[in-house]
């Protein structure tokens, strides 16, 4: 036959055709790696703040004219305006943009003792000397431009307690649902406390206390009460009006001690004589709730003031020296150091913790804090945290509470987990069914059979997964409860039956035999499973009631769910099988003829033949197509959102349930606030959900390209 690569090309149309389909293909696949790309990055960008460090800068320094230190300071989000009290009862707004006095508070009678709450918009409690208090709120919640306010919740005039002027030794208040709680120590050692009422405060009781206590904190709930005598520190708790002592515990380290409570009141930050520096919460135990040191944090050395944000449980040490460290009660060592203003009496943060005043004897010192993700860094997104209120450290998923003191966890481990169980099982129901069906179609299966199945299965594939979803969540689920039994028995009925099948095919007479056409001896199986079918539910129910007395889905208590990994393993291995079942009888039915038909030449058999022959030979098909099918189930939403239950949990039991990456964005993303942390550790979960699945098909497909160069050579040795 003559040669005709050289020839000139003539038809020029054709050649144009050609070369424009060129390019746009090429084009097309450069688009799909720029998307690709755009995708990538577009996640990085909004993941990368999660992992900034935070930073802080001097904004302003204003001169004081006033002599007297405060008592009472604090700033406002904006840095522009800042507050003081000082112990004469003068207490004055200043504009630091300006250093000009904006709002006067009329003069107090002189001011002995101070007390705070632990919020956004805190409470002040000033002791007067004849036993009197006032309490008086900074509202910092003005808008800009508006002439900031003192408030007084109940009254400008101060509160005699009990009526009587007792000398007050120490002071307490907090917020509480129902109206400020105040609580006190008199010079006579006598523990007292003021609830809210009609005319004021309300005398709730009074306590005679052994020890002579030097400090007294009240939550910011105002729920629980914390006394601290040398090295004794005891917990008292509010039942109604009466207050009950709950625990008493001695601290370990040098005395004296330092109390301080970090925003929402769970946590209590203790640092002693050493610099030592702890936190401590309520942890159940076999007695109730016991307070508990959970972790410790590396501080300067002693003394420092200890600097409290009224929101996050975030907080901050400085030393004299202006040595300045910032921590998160989720981190296990220093956010930042800084080098701030030296000789400080007093430090506030503003209520959302972006701006810091501190006072020294040369004025205020104003900064701009950026630390938007103190709660969210590398450790506590995949390690185990000790979070508040839990009795050990725990993997934990759960970002939001109705509870505005509530700290949210973002621990993706959990759902990782699920992720992966999910896919395991799928896979663990899938891979069997839809490779034995691959292999019998495309090796044993009559030509004329196989043109009705495979496009069956093919149409299976489309069949959305939100229906799939929908049929395992509100009939699966529960006709699997109530069968659990039955499932169990099922495999090794189903194993007799296929065994018992080919026994009598065997046995058949040889004229019987040949009457069966050739790739329809299955068929027969059909029946048989269906048969096996209808005795497992049967017989599962009566083995239940016989041996257990009850349904073993209620036998196993609260190790069971309804919607579990199991549901959710045949729900989506459902959903998988079409996939698996193409791509693999594709791979083994291009395997040429020549090769198997060479091998029973020889004298292997059928089963030989694909073993040793056909399946090597599609190999890198059938790997392409597990591949595939691992990367999707680990990708699916839908199925794994509706039959799981959706419960964030690190569990390795089969009937439990779970919660997926793809699942939880689905769920929560649209109720995620723009640029919150949640929001960004969403966007985490799609950028580890894309890594994790980009990965996983490179690997699969260069192991695919490896194997089929591998038995290419080999054939073309052969």
């Amino acid at each position: 036959m003559a040669d005709t690569g050289r020839l000139p090309y003539r038809d020029k149309r054709r050649a144009l055709i050609d070369r424009l389909t060129h390019r746009i293909v090429v084009g097309s696949g450069w688009l799909v790696l720029l998307a690709l790309l755009l995708i990538f990055f577009y996640l990085l960008y909004v993941v990368i703040p999660l992992f900034f460090p935070p930073s802080i800068h001097a904004v302003q320094d204003v001169t004081l004219d006033d002599r007297e230190p405060a008592v009472a300071l604090g700033i406002s989000d904006d840095g522009q305006t800042g507050f003081r009290l000082d112990r004469h009862g003068n207490g004055e707004w200043i504009s630091l943009t300006h250093g000009q006095r904006i709002a006067r508070l009329s003069r107090m009678p002189e001011v002995v003792l101070t007390a705070g709450s632990v919020d956004e918009q805190p409470l002040l409690a000033l002791g007067h000397p004849d036993g009197s208090v006032s309490i008086v709120q900074p509202d910092l919640s003005q808008p800009a431009g508006a002439t900031p306010q003192w408030r007084f919740p109940l009254g400008s005039s101060p509160l005699t307690l009990d009526g009587d002027a007792a000398p007050l030794r120490l002071l307490a208040i907090a917020h509480g649902d129902d109206g400020p709680r105040l609580a006190v120590v008199t010079q006579d050692n006598q523990l007292r406390w003021y609830l809210p009422g009609a005319a004021g405060m309300t005398p709730g009781g009074r306590i005679a206390l052994d020890d002579v206590v030097g400090q007294l904190l009240l939550a910011p709930d105002g729920q629980q009460l914390y006394t601290l005598s040398e090295r004794r520190l005891t917990v008292w708790e509010w039942r109604g009006s009466a207050l009950n002592l709950r625990e008493t515990l001695a601290l370990p380290g040098t005395a004296p001690f330092s109390l301080s409570l970090l925003a929402g009141g769970h946590s209590l930050l203790i640092n002693d004589a050493n610099g030592a520096l702890s936190q401590w919460f309520d942890t159940p135990t076999e007695n109730g709730m016991r307070l508990t040191a959970a972790r410790h944090f590396p501080v300067a050395e002693p003394p420092f003031r200890l600097i409290v944000e009224p929101r996050r449980r975030v907080f901050a040490t400085l030393t004299p020296t202006g040595a300045f460290s910032l921590f998160a009660s989720k981190q296990p060592g220093a956010l930042l150091t800084a080098q701030l203003a030296s000789s400080a009496t007093l430090a506030a943060f503003s209520p959302h913790g972006r701006a810091l005043l501190i006072e020294s004897p040369r004025g205020w010192h104003a900064y701009q804090l950026d630390n938007a993700y103190p709660d969210i860094g590398w450790r506590g997104l995949w390690q185990k945290l000790w979070y508040e209120n839990y009795p050990h450290p725990d993997y934990v998923w759960q970002p939001t509470a109705a509870d505005d003191s509530y700290q949210a966890k973002f621990s993706l481990t959990p759902l990782l987990a699920g992720t992966l169980k999910a896919a395991f099982y799928a896979m663990l129901f899938a891979t069997p069914l839809a490779l034995a069906a691959a292999v019998y179609t495309a090796c044993f299966m009559a030509p004329t059979l196989r043109r009705w199945v495979k496009p069956t299965m093919e149409i299976m594939g489309a069949l959305p997964t939100v229906v799939i979803g929908l049929i395992a969540a509100l009939w699966l689920a529960p006709q699997m409860a109530d069968y659990l039994a039955s499932l169990l028995l099922l495999p090794v009925l189903w194993t007799l039956a296929v065994l018992a099948c080919g026994w009598w095919l065997d046995r058949l007479p040889a004229r019987w035999r040949r009457r069966l056409p050739t790739g329809w001896d299955a068929m027969l199986l059909i029946p048989a499973m269906l048969l096996m079918l209808a005795t497992a539910c049967w017989l599962g129910p009566r083995l239940e009631m016989a041996l257990l007395g009850q349904p073993l889905w209620q036998w196993l208590g609260d190790g069971f769910s309804q919607r579990n990994a199991l549901v959710a393993g045949v729900a989506l291995g459902f959903a998988l099988i079409p996939l698996i079942f193409s791509l693999a009888e594709d791979a083994l039915f291009s395997v040429p003829a020549a090769l198997s038909q060479g091998s029973l030449a020889l004298g292997a058999t059928a089963w030989q033949t694909l073993w040793r022959v056909i399946l090597p030979s599609a190999s890198s098909g059938i790997f392409a197509a597990l591949m595939l099918s691992f990367g999707r189930a680990v990708g699916e939403t839908m199925i794994v959102l509706m039959a799981t239950g959706n419960t964030p949990v690190m569990d390795n039991s089969l009937l439990q349930g779970l919660r997926s990456l793809a699942a939880n964005i689905a769920i929560e993303m649209p109720e995620a606030a723009m640029a919150s942390g949640h929001y960004r550790v969403l966007f985490f979960a799609a950028l580890a959900l894309f890594i994790f699945t980009f990965v996983v098909n490179t690997l699969a497909e260069a192991i695919r390209q490896r194997l089929r160069r591998r038995y290419r050579d080999e054939g073309e040795q052969a």
